[in-house]
């Protein structure tokens, strides 16, 4: 019974390397959805398309964080205006808001990519801590623009697309477009991919047991009562199988020169 329980070095490290090879896996695949979570934040950053006008819209428009555009006529196209640099295009203080809170959240990630450099200088579950901090607060961002962004749905402009009972926090003839979508979407990922970073954090540890630990260090790895009883009986094995291995060479040797002198013998 005590030999079963007896952890076997070979399977044991053999387990462990399979472990961290998929943990890396893992690691990389968490890395790619975070470059991809980066350029979905861009893009809800740059596109004007949050809210907009529908069938029953007075004029066609579409808004965004910092841009507009309505159409200055049937068939004469959409012209825009708004400009990230130029605080004072923007339509009021909540746009302002949004748009700097999306941006730092753009920021954020960015940093995040960035850090994926000290894999190679710090340990894997420090760097992915700090990449998870900063992917919560990108979240916590974004939650809070889709909150404040529906209150500045009052300006004129707006309401010059969506009609006059277009107010905070209330469309009007308008509806949501795919940007706005997007950006509560980016909220959930943001998260996710936090947890998954704390998570995979949590499972760097070492799967060797404790008395396997000394190997790397060059040690000899200290053994049960069951295991040096194991040890012995191998010895006792491996020093018989030497013996009968040495008896049959004595044998064979001792036959080969016999041979010898009986042909010499005949020879003679």
């Amino acid at each position: 019974m005590e030999r079963e329980l007896e952890y076997n070095t070979e399977l044991t490290k053999i387990k462990h390397t399979n472990y961290v090879r998929n943990t890396r896996a893992i690691v990389v695949l968490w890395a790619i959805f975070v470059v991809i979570y980066l350029v979905l934040n861009i893009v809800v950053f740059l596109q004007p398309q949050w809210i907009g006008d529908t069938g029953d819209s007075a004029v066609a428009g579409f808004f965004g964080l910092w841009e507009y555009c309505q159409e200055s006529g049937p068939g004469l196209g959409y012209t825009c205006d708004g400009d990230f640099l130029d605080w004072n295009s923007m339509l009021n203080d909540s746009f302002k808001a949004t748009s700097m809170m999306v941006g730092i959240s753009c920021i954020l990630f960015l940093i995040s990519i960035g850090c994926f450099v000290l894999f190679c200088l710090l340990n894997t579950a420090t760097v992915l801590r700090v990449c998870a901090w900063f992917q919560v607060i990108a979240g916590i961002l974004m939650f809070l623009s889709c909150v404040v962004f529906p209150s500045g749905w009052d300006h004129s402009e707006i309401k010059h697309v969506c009609g006059p009972q277009a107010d905070g926090y209330e469309l009007g003839t308008c509806s949501l477009r795919w940007g706005y979508v997007l950006a509560i979407v980016l909220i959930f990922d943001a998260f996710i991919l936090a947890i998954l970073a704390f998570v995979l954090a949590g499972t760097q540890a070492n799967l060797l047991p404790d008395e396997y630990k000394s190997e790397k260090a060059g040690a000899v790895p200290p053994l049960s009562p069951g295991a040096r009883s194991d040890v012995t009986d191998s010895a006792i094995y491996a020093n018989n199988d030497s013996y009968f291995m040495s008896q049959f060479s004595l044998g064979r040797a001792t036959n080969k020169s016999q041979g010898r002198s009986n042909s010499s013998f005949i020879s003679d």
